[in-house]
């Protein structure tokens, strides 16, 4: 992970990784580009665009793994902070604003921001709440995860599906914090069309870091989205059995009681 680079004080570097979403990608930048100072777009599809700007390009094959064009994108960023989002997210002014006055404490290292996936009125699913109405939508889960971070080669994405910075952090003994900042995430309403892809990289995540406290819980979540709810419920048990924390009891609660009423209902017919 040597990154042999300059970093400029008090900036920050928004990185995207797309396939070829790029009105959502001109979208983002346009959102955000009187706060940052540098954007790097890791495309990982096969169709070309032209740098412009402050926009650096980076060409990554696609392989089944987010991590690995994440981090050779970090290579890239030459910003003293690094804000990661997804093609599917968006913030508004007041998170916005949030980002750039977190950037001035010096002794934390990264920022845990919301995530607010929201879904759709008839789609029920652990964790839910009501959350301030955005963009006519009032129904949400909260992920919590690292998305503004220092620029230090110590700090890199691991896992090939639902990366994620903690364990480089934790690993450098590195300082980060929990924020009231939200990200408006739009994935869930989509998802349909992406879990069985998920629930596929899933499992190969379980295969290859069985001991990792998240594989459990990923094949769950997408095991139950796509209807495999004996496979969602044996995930989550094996899970808390393992960790015994909530979890991996909510969800395991959940499901099982979606077992009963899925029972409930063959019986009847």
């Amino acid at each position: 992970m040597n990154r042999e680079r300059v970093i400029k004080a008090d900036t920050i570097t928004l990185l995207i990784m797309c396939k070829d979403e790029f009105t959502k990608v001109k979208n983002i930048i346009k959102s955000l580009e009187k706060y940052v100072q540098e954007i790097v777009v890791v495309i990982t599809g096969n169709v070309t665009v032209s740098e412009q700007g402050f926009v650096k390009v980076l060409y990554y094959p696609w392989h089944d793994d987010y991590s690995a064009p994440l981090n050779a994108g970090l290579r890239l960023c030459t910003s003293k902070w690094i804000l990661r989002l997804d093609t599917d997210e968006e913030m508004d002014l007041v998170n916005i604003k949030k980002i750039t006055q977190a950037v001035t404490f010096s002794t934390v290292d990264a920022f845990e921001v919301n995530q607010r996936g929201y879904l759709p009125q008839d789609r029920n699913e652990f964790g839910v709440k009501k959350v301030p109405e955005y963009n006519g939508y009032t129904k949400a889960v909260d992920d919590r995860c690292i998305r503004l971070f220092k620029n230090d080669p110590r700090i890199f994405f691991e896992f090939n599906t639902h990366e994620t910075l903690y364990n480089s952090l934790e690993r450098s003994k590195l300082v980060y914090k929990k924020t009231n900042i939200v990200i408006h995430h739009w994935g869930k309403l989509t998802m349909s069309e992406k879990a069985p892809y998920y629930y596929k990289i899933a499992l190969e995540r379980l295969k290859r870091f069985p001991d990792d406290y998240q594989s459990y819980y990923y094949v769950g979540v997408s095991a139950e989205f796509i209807g495999k709810i004996d496979v969602a419920y044996e995930a989550f048990k094996k899970g808390y059995e393992k960790y015994k924390t909530s979890y991996y009891k909510i969800p395991l609660d959940f499901v099982e009681r979606k077992r009963r009423l899925l029972d409930a209902r063959r019986k009847v017919n």
